[in-house]
């Protein structure tokens, strides 16, 4: 008997893109939802705190964030 999963994620910010990057790379399919009809590639600063970052690099990602922006400590 196959189990099938079917996973929406609603948003398409770091959140629901990095989740979606995490079951990817596990193997599970997602469809990601959003709301805007276009990108926005302006306007954008990303703060986070400490967890965060340990969760981006967990998947991959976290030091070619690091190397692409400014880090105020």
């Amino acid at each position: 008997m196959e189990i099938v999963e079917d996973v929406v994620i609603v948003g398409a910010g770091v959140a629901g893109l990095t989740t979606s990057l995490g079951l990817h790379r596990l193997g599970i399919h997602s469809l990601v939802l959003e709301s805007s009809d276009k990108l926005r590639i302006t306007g954008f600063a990303f703060t986070t705190w400490s967890n965060a970052w340990k969760a981006l690099d967990a998947i991959g990602i976290g030091e070619s964030l690091r190397c692409q922006h400014n880090l105020i400590t």
